[in-house]
């Protein structure tokens, strides 16, 4: 048509034509698989970003632990066979054995999940990732502190294998346990919290004071 502008349109993923936008050509690209059941388990507003990350690779098995590593058959073969978990110096370590079969790192999983709601939780991942998809939609205070311990967990337990790896530096089972304690003590410490008698009974738990808290009037 004479006197007209041309003007460009955008066929989106639907096949309907509308002005370009970087996000809506990012959204055609990009793979989409249907949402998991644990997705809330890993990523909610009062996570730890670094832990939700790491633990987003360990429950797509995605870190380089020693069975992974054996398969792309990295290294010599004697280094290969002479492989075993740098926590127990038992076996050659997995992501089922690291969180938490390792009898270093269930020692720390025992310790830890008593500050928790995670009595029927036992050391398997399976039964981990059970409790991850069952509880991801709750938003009671109990379960996101769960949810934090247990990022804060596998994220220390990983930071130690890499520790005896690769550095001289070891830390006894106890040691490690509160670091993840201390981790998440701080954390609840910067949440804003009403003056609920639950929300009291876990500041007790936790051995965090009032006047250690951002104080909420509500």
């Amino acid at each position: 048509m004479e006197d007209v502008v041309d003007r460009t349109r955008w066929k989106d993923s639907e096949d309907n034509l509308q002005f370009f936008h970087s996000s809506e050509a990012w959204y055609s690209f990009r793979l989409r698989n249907n949402k998991v059941a644990w997705v809330d388990s890993v990523w909610f507003s009062q996570c730890i970003p670094r832990h939700s990350f790491h633990i987003w690779l360990v429950i797509n098995n995605k870190l380089k632990t020693q069975d992974r590593m054996a398969i792309w058959e990295a290294g010599s073969a004697t280094n290969l066979i002479l492989m075993c978990c740098p926590l127990c110096c038992y076996d050659r370590h997995s992501r089922d054995h690291l969180f938490f079969q390792c009898s270093y790192a269930s020692e720390v999983w025992e310790t830890v999940r008593e500050r928790v709601d995670m009595g029927s939780v036992n050391n398997t991942w399976s039964s981990i990732m059970g409790w991850m998809e069952h509880s991801a939609n709750s938003r009671q205070l109990e379960r996101i502190v769960c949810k934090i311990l247990l990022g804060a967990a596998t994220y220390f337990i990983w930071q130690e294998r890499n520790n005896r790896l690769f550095s001289k530096l070891q830390r006894t089972p106890s040691m490690l346990s509160q670091v993840i304690i201390n981790t998440v003590r701080l954390k609840i410490m910067g949440f804003r919290l009403a003056r609920h008698p639950n929300h009291m009974k876990i500041l007790d738990r936790w051995q965090i004071s009032k006047k250690d808290m951002i104080s909420d009037p509500g």
